[in-house]
């Protein structure tokens, strides 16, 4: 009959009692565990902090030795407006999916990054600068352009515009060899140019023998025919001469946005930021090392006690 009236409420009251002891239970020993691995740390503090001063004057020291680099940069742009009048003029200005894709500013920027990395304007950098003898390389160019690639930093921004990046231990050679790399690119550039005038002077050369040709027999043609030739030979006439200007054209072919400048200020070794990574790494490494060798200490220690 108690058990009949014992009110309902006092089974609840023992299984919270219950469930509340076991929280107690686990948050003493989650402290304990934070306890014991204080205590570890505190036991072994000599230890951790020799560790971690070795390491951060050793490093200190390697970051003095380090020899100092600096960093010049320099930023161009692709002509559009010069590529636009040059794809709206000549034979009828036909436009096409492929010119299109060209007259794209991040289209043209990725060229100029392709023709900036490739061999020959390495090349002309390690003869002109004598960078073997700088980089202190007796044979083998192929370990010089390793260098210089590593050296230099080309990218393009979401304007299109093409960043040059050269880092060197003098300052002087850094800002050279910025200002350098889009002199060569230039260089390129109307190489490229020129050639491609060129072979259209050479084509409307050939191809205005032929119409002249056909027009010393006009009396063998219709009339028709005869003013048809006529317009094309003038128009020819004027490709050709336009032909001729655009070879021998040696007006630059990209922009300066900025020219590299000679840096005022290093930019590596960072050294404070050398110091501070090593002391955290270090500090986190011999925590774990006194870990494990407590670990290893108290194995030891029951095997000897069994």
């Amino acid at each position: 009959m108690d058990d009949m009236t014992r009110p309902h409420g006092g089974i609840d009251k023992t299984a919270d009692n219950s469930g509340g002891s076991s929280a107690r239970q686990n948050v003493e020993d989650d402290t304990i565990n934070l306890a014991d691995y204080l205590r570890v740390i505190i036991k072994h503090r000599r230890m951790i902090f020799w560790i971690c001063s070795i390491t951060v004057i050793t490093t200190a020291i390697v970051s003095l030795v380090l020899p100092k680099s600096f960093a010049a940069t320099t930023s161009v742009v692709p002509p559009i407006d010069v590529l636009q009048k040059g794809a709206a003029g000549g034979l009828g200005a036909v436009k096409s999916p492929l010119l299109d894709k060209m007259m794209d500013v991040t289209s043209i920027a990725d060229m100029y990054v392709g023709i900036l990395q490739s061999r020959s304007v390495a090349d002309a950098l390690i003869e002109r600068f004598d960078l073997a003898k700088v980089y202190k390389i007796k044979n083998g160019v192929s370990t010089v352009r390793q260098i210089l690639q590593k050296r230099t930093s080309i990218k393009v921004t979401d304007e299109g515009i093409v960043q040059i990046t050269v880092e060197d231990g003098d300052p002087c050679r850094a800002a050279a060899l910025a200002n350098a790399y889009v002199e060569e690119l230039d260089h390129q550039n109307k190489r490229l140019f020129v050639g491609q005038a060129a072979s259209k002077k050479i084509f409307l050369e050939n191809r205005l023998k032929e119409i002249e040709g056909e027009l010393s027999q006009i009396d063998n043609l219709l009339s028709r025919d005869a003013k048809i030739k006529e317009m094309l030979f003038e128009l020819l006439t004027r490709e050709y001469e336009i032909a001729k200007i655009e070879e021998a054209k040696s007006m630059p072919t990209i922009q300066v946005l900025d020219a590299a400048v000679v840096p005022e200020r290093k930019s590596g070794p960072k050294r404070s930021q050398m110091v501070l990574l090593s002391g955290i790494t270090s500090m986190f490494v011999s925590i774990f090392v006194v870990f494990v060798r407590e670990h290893f200490a108290r194995v030891s220690l029951g095997e000897m006690r069994g």
